[in-house]
Order: C-alpha cells, then sequence, then structure tokens
C-alpha cells in the first residue's frame, strides 16, 4: 500500500496540482492513500524548516512531497518537489496532470480562500473550549500511572483537560510517561506538555496535585539526633502556586514516600499561601489508612470493603499518630438476622464484631502493619491503595454528591471543629457535597476520642514547630 504525505503553501499553484494529481491517483487506485497539509503561507518557512530537521531532509520549495513506510505520522522518505511527484506517478502509474497554470491559479486561491475559513472556524471552536488546568507536580511519581487512566476516562474534571505536568529535570521516564497519557487518547484530553518552570506549570491552574517526596539530606549534622534533615520542594512549590495559580484552585497534597508527613506539609504549604485561601482549597490525602482500615474490618466481617462506611483517621501520621474511631462506623449487606437491599439497611459496626477486645487491642496495629505485609507479598512497595485514594478523595471533592451522606478521613483546616482550638490542619471527619467539603456541627466524639485526640494535637503542634518550620529550612 502507498502512502503519501502532500504539503504546500495553501495559495501555491504548485501545491494544487500535486493534490489533484494524488486525487486522482486515489480514486483509481485503491491501495493508494493521500493526506494533504495546507500550510499557511506566512508559517510556510518556518513549518518546512521544523520538518527538514526532524527528518534529516533538505528541501526549500512548495510543495513537498514525501512517503510513509506505516500509518501517517511514522518514519517517512522524502519524494521531492510537485515535479518528482509527478514524474512518479507517470513513471510508476501512467497518469499526469493536464490543467493549465491559469487553472491552477485559480484553483491555488480558492484553496487559501477555503484554508481561511477553516482557520477562523477551528479558532472559534478552540475559542468555545473553556480550559480546566490541571498541573501534577512529580509526574515520576509512582501513583501517577495508576490514577491519570482514571482521572480522565471518569469525567471527574471538564471535558476539556489540559495537563501540565511540572518536574524540575525532564528524563527519559518523563518523556515516556508523557507519551503514555497521549496513548490513552482520551476523548476529554484537550493538551499535555512537560513543564519546568513552575511560573509555567502552575499559570492560571484549576487544581493542582502535588505527588512530591521529601528527600533526605544526609551530609548535615544535626543537634538533634531525631529529627533529619531533608530537601524539601514544598516551600518553593507553595510560594509558586499562590503567585501563579487562579485564587479557587484547588491543591491536593499525596506525597507517597513521605506519606507520614503528609499532615505536617499541608500545615507548612498552608503558611506560604497568601492569595489562596488555605481553609478553603487545601487539602492533604488521609484517605488510604481509611481504606486500609474499611479493609481489615470488611475482613473481619466477612464482607466487601465498599459495604463499610464513616471509619474515621483522626490525625493521621502513619507510623506514629493517629487513631482510628469507629464510633460512627457502620455497614451494611451483613450476613445477619435481618436482610435488606445494599445499602437501605445500615448496622453499627462495632455491635456487629463479637470480640469488642480486637478492637481496642489488635486493629489499630494491623492497620499500621497492613501495608508492610502486602509489600512483603509482592516483594515491591504496595502502591494501588494509595493511588485509589487519591482517585476517590478527587471524584469526592471536585463533583456533586447530594445524596452522598457518608463521612470521610482527610486533612483540612480543624480549628473551631470537634472542639479544635489550634491552628492546624489534621485528619478529622468531613462531609462533601457540590464540590466542597464541610465539617459536621455537633460531632459528638467518644470518651476515648477525645483523649486521643488532645495528645494528637499536642504531639503534631511539637512536631510542626520543631520539624517543619524551624528546622526545614533546607529547600529548593
Amino acid at each position: 500500500m502507498a502512502k503519501f504525505v502532500i504539503a504546500g503553501k495553501a495559495n501555491c499553484p504548485y501545491f494544487a496540482k500535486a493534490e489533484l494529481l494524488g486525487d486522482e491517483l486515489a480514486l483509481n487506485l485503491p491501495g493508494f492513500k493521500i493526506h494533504k497539509i495546507p500550510v499557511d503561507p506566512d508559517h510556510w518557512d518556518t513549518w518546512l524548516k521544523d520538518l527538514c530537521q526532524k527528518n534529516n531532509w533538505k528541501h526549500s520549495k512548495s510543495p513537498i512531497v514525501w512517503r510513509e513506510l506505516l500509518d501517517r505520522g511514522g518514519k517517512g522518505i522524502l519524494l521531492g518537489d510537485g515535479n518528482a511527484f509527478q514524474e512518479y506517478a507517470l513513471t510508476y502509474y501512467g497518469i499526469k496532470c493536464e490543467l493549465t497554470s491559469g487553472d491552477l491559479t485559480k484553483i491555488g486561491t480558492e484553496n487559501e480562500e477555503t484554508f481561511h475559513i477553516v482557520e477562523q472556524e477551528h479558532k472559534k471552536v478552540l475559542a468555545s473550549i473553556i480550559p480546566f488546568n490541571l498541573t501534577i507536580s512529580n509526574p515520576k511519581s509512582p501513583a501517577l500511572y495508576f490514577i491519570i487512566n482514571e482521572l480522565l476516562n471518569e469525567n471527574v474534571f471538564s471535558k476539556d483537560i489540559f495537563i501540565r505536568l511540572y518536574c524540575k529535570n525532564q528524563t527519559e521516564n518523563i518523556e515516556g510517561i508523557f507519551m503514555e497519557i497521549q496513548d490513552l487518547a482520551s476523548p476529554h484530553l484537550r493538551s499535555i506538555k512537560v513543564v519546568q518552570d513552575p511560573a509555567e506549570a502552575f499559570k492560571d491552574c484549576d487544581f493542582a496535585i502535588i505527588l512530591d517526596d521529601l528527600d533526605e539530606e544526609i551530609d548535615e549534622k544535626n543537634e538533634d539526633e531525631d529529627l533529619k534533615k531533608y530537601k524539601n520542594p514544598y516551600i518553593s512549590l507553595a510560594k509558586a502556586i499562590d503567585q501563579n495559580a487562579k485564587q479557587n484552585c484547588k491543591i491536593l497534597i499525596s506525597p507517597f514516600n513521605s506519606r507520614n508527613e503528609t499532615y505536617a506539609l499541608v500545615n507548612l504549604v498552608s503558611k506560604y499561601l497568601k492569595r489562596i485561601n488555605p481553609k478553603k482549597y487545601l487539602i492533604g490525602n488521609s484517605m488510604c489508612d481509611e481504606m486500609i482500615a474499611k479493609a481489615i474490618v470488611a475482613h473481619r466481617l466477612r464482607i466487601n470493603p465498599a459495604y463499610v462506611s464513616n471509619v474515621i483517621v483522626m490525625g493521621q501520621s502513619l507510623f506514629d499518630s493517629f487513631y482510628v474511631d469507629l464510633t460512627y462506623a457502620r455497614v451494611t449487606d451483613f450476613d445477619g438476622a435481618v436482610w435488606a437491599k445494599t445499602g437501605t439497611h445500615w448496622l453499627n459496626l462495632i455491635s456487629m464484631v463479637a470480640d469488642k477486645q480486637w478492637i481496642n487491642k489488635d486493629f489499630i496495629s494491623l492497620v499500621i502493619d497492613r501495608e508492610n505485609s502486602v509489600s512483603e507479598m509482592l516483594r515491591r512497595k504496595s502502591i494501588l491503595v494509595f493511588a485509589q485514594s487519591i482517585v476517590k478523595l478527587i471524584n469526592l471533592w471536585n463533583l456533586p454528591h447530594e445524596k452522598d451522606t457518608s463521612l470521610y478521613s482527610a486533612i483540612v483546616y480543624a480549628k473551631g471543629n470537634y472542639g479544635i482550638k489550634e491552628d492546624i490542619f489534621l485528619s478529622i471527619p468531613v462531609k462533601f457535597e457540590k464540590e466542597s467539603y464541610f465539617c459536621i456541627k455537633n460531632f459528638r466524639m467518644s470518651d476515648q476520642t477525645e483523649s486521643v485526640l488532645e495528645e494528637i494535637i499536642a504531639d503534631t503542634k511539637t512536631r510542626i514547630s520543631k520539624k517543619f518550620i524551624d528546622d526545614y529550612h533546607v529547600h529548593f
């Protein structure tokens, strides 16, 4: 099968002659395919120069004709100008163009008029697009492979998504990720590009997903051996977002390797947001711990984790200080005395667990150890639950959920809620509704939860002040 591409100035009579000859060949030969590219005469020289540099060709006039070995976009073999194409058609197929120069000039003029009409229509279509600018910082994160397809195909955002992958150093890995996202061919994806300038990356950003991890600085000595020095990208990220993004830009912080520091990073970023209101538009991901807790409880009760609701993570510092509150937890579709349609009849979770000591003694340790045990079995870090928690949180935060009455865990501004008087961000129970979240009024906590929460708040204030505000001066 012969596949040819003909490109030239829109008003060029020789381009008109070549395309008419190509049309005749395609009409008479079933195995002959042709693709035509009219170019604005004002932009022809630049377009041709870029094309020749890309393919290592030498060509200087309109039109240019080349043959492609595979589908359009593959490796091409330069044939030459219009004369070379006519000679090729005559030699191989015995077909030539009989039109006069006057006719070809008229066709060239009509082509230019049609080209400008099509260009104006294209500009109108582009003007009607309301872009949704999604910036993903640190696309090298392993979570990106698992979340990007979900975010594009579930229409979590608008239909016209412009993705910018922000990284300080572009590598082959980033180029591979870029091509794989393009290969998804999502109908909602309008544009994607890799950006190294933070001002460009977050310009007019509608939603920022921050996946950056902390890099440990081993060389610096620290008087307190319990504290570590880190290269902290979050200070520069917070400043770039605040200066360039929209005022209503939503910011989700969810590092993978530094997940146990998420709550502190959210508190740190909030200090540098001036234009953007962090109390409304900043969230940290603690839903991974919630999903793990739900899975453990579901396994205990032998039900699907999707049938467990209102499991709350208070505090959120994995392996350090956090507490899973099951006071309001409930289950449905439980194999008990009362049967009903799934989701219509909910039972108190604690009442369904026969061994109450298991909740008080073993449950929290199982939540903490779950990720390590799964990683040991897989012989690699467990990533799927973490990635799914990001998708779940974005879905809840960015879509209307009028009928969803469930409670979820998220790291949000906590002052004034649940008896918290300190100016900090913590993982607390929230409800999502109308593309926003709100805390629960008149929320009654058990005495044990109140006691643990006080300890978590005191520990959080100490850690944030000591570790992230005073000692985390190493950044880039």
